[in-house]
C-alpha cells in the first residue's frame, strides 16, 4: 500500500460504531485535503482492480483473503476521510444507502393506496377489460370496455407507422394490478378519491395523469430496442431509477423498483398478445398482482 499522507493509527481494539472509526480516520489523516483523499480513493480502486486481475490469472492464492481485507480497509479509510471533509457521517451514508437499496431491490408487498376510502372510490380487486380493435379508413382504433360498457375514448397509434400504441392502456392496467396505482385508470374507471380533496387534486388529478402517461411513453420508447421487455432483465436499474424520479412526488414512490419491473414485464407480455391477436381480454387481479390475457372466451393465459 502506497500511502504517505498519514501515519499508522495506534491499536484501538474492537470498534463498535461508525463514529469511532471516523474519529480514528480524522486523527490519522495528517494532510486533510479533498484532492489527496480523492486521489487516494481512486488509487486504491486501481490497486483492488489489479489484485482481482492477478487472482484471475493465478487462481490459487492462499493470502488473497488477507490482501483483499487490507485493500477494503484502505478504500474505507480514504472514503471516510473524504466523507469527513464534507461533514457527512458514515452512519448517515449507511442509513441512506440501506433505504435506497430497500426501495430498489425489495420485493415489496401488495400496495393498497385506496384501502381507507369508500368502496366506490377503490380499484376493483379483480375485473376484466375487453380490447376491441376496429378498422378505420387509415389504420385501426381500439376501444376498451368493462362489463360491456365502453370506457374512455377510442385510441389510435398516433404515429406514422403501426407500433401498437393503441393498446397502451394495458400498461396502465399493469400499474394498477401490480402497484395498486394508475391515475389514468382510476379516472377511466371513475374511481377518483373525491372524499379527500387533497388526494383528489394531487394523486388523482391532471398532473398525476400526465406523469402516468409520461412513464408509459418513456418505457414504450425504449421497448423495441430492449426486445419488448420479454426478458425482465432488460428492464435495467437505470430505466427504473428514471421512472422512480418521475413519480417521486406521488404515493407510488412507496413501490419498489422490483415491483415496477414486474408491472412493466407483465404489461408488455399482455401488450404483445393483444397486438398479435388484434384485441382480446385482459383479466386484472390486484390481490395476485397479475394480468391474464385471453383472446376471447378461451382459457386465460397468465402474462
Amino acid at each position: 500500500m502506497a500511502r504517505t499522507t498519514r501515519s499508522e493509527a495506534p491499536p484501538l481494539g474492537n470498534m463498535s460504531t461508525f463514529a469511532e472509526y471516523e474519529q480514528m480516520v480524522e486523527r490519522t489523516d495528517e494532510r486533510r485535503s479533498r484532492t489527496i483523499s480523492l486521489m487516494g480513493l481512486v488509487g486504491e480502486v486501481g490497486d483492488l482492480h489489479s489484485m482481482m486481475k492477478k487472482l484471475l490469472l493465478q487462481r490459487d492464492n492462499p493470502s488473497f483473503r488477507n490482501e483483499l481485507r487490507e485493500e477494503f480497509g484502505d478504500l474505507l479509510w480514504y472514503l471516510t476521510s473524504l466523507a469527513s471533509l464534507y461533514k457527512i457521517p458514515l452512519q448517515e451514508i449507511a442509513e441512506s444507502n440501506a433505504a435506497k437499496a430497500e426501495s430498489l431491490y425489495s420485493a415489496g408487498g401488495i400496495p393498497s393506496f385506496d384501502a381507507d376510502f369508500p368502496e366506490d372510490e377503490r380499484f376493483p380487486r379483480k375485473f376484466t377489460v375487453n380490447f376491441i380493435e376496429k378498422p378505420l379508413e387509415r389504420g385501426v382504433h381500439v376501444k376498451i370496455s368493462i362489463n360491456g360498457v365502453v370506457v374512455g375514448d377510442a385510441l389510435t397509434d398516433n404515429a406514422h407507422e403501426d407500433d401498437g400504441y393503441r393498446y397502451h392502456d394495458v400498461f396502465h392496467l399493469a400499474y394498477a394490478a401490480v402497484l395498486g396505482w394508475s391515475p389514468v385508470m382510476r379516472a377511466l374507471l371513475k374511481r377518483k378519491r373525491k372524499t379527500n380533496a387533497r388526494i383528489d387534486e394531487v394523486e388523482d388529478g391532471a398532473r398525476a395523469v400526465v406523469i402516468d402517461e409520461a412513464v408509459s411513453i418513456y418505457v414504450f420508447n425504449h421497448a423495441e430496442e430492449r426486445g419488448w421487455y420479454a426478458d425482465s432483465s432488460s428492464i435495467d436499474i437505470s430505466l427504473l431509477k428514471t421512472i422512480r424520479r418521475l413519480v417521486g412526488g406521488l404515493e407510488v414512490k412507496a413501490c419498489t423498483a422490483k415491483q415496477w419491473r414486474n408491472a412493466i414485464h407483465q404489461g408488455y407480455a399482455a401488450f404483445l398478445e393483444l397486438k398479435k391477436n388484434n384485441g382480446g381480454e385482459v383479466i386484472v387481479d390486484l390481490d395476485k398482482q397479475q394480468l391474464c390475457f385471453q383472446p376471447g372466451n378461451g382459457k386465460p393465459r397468465r402474462t
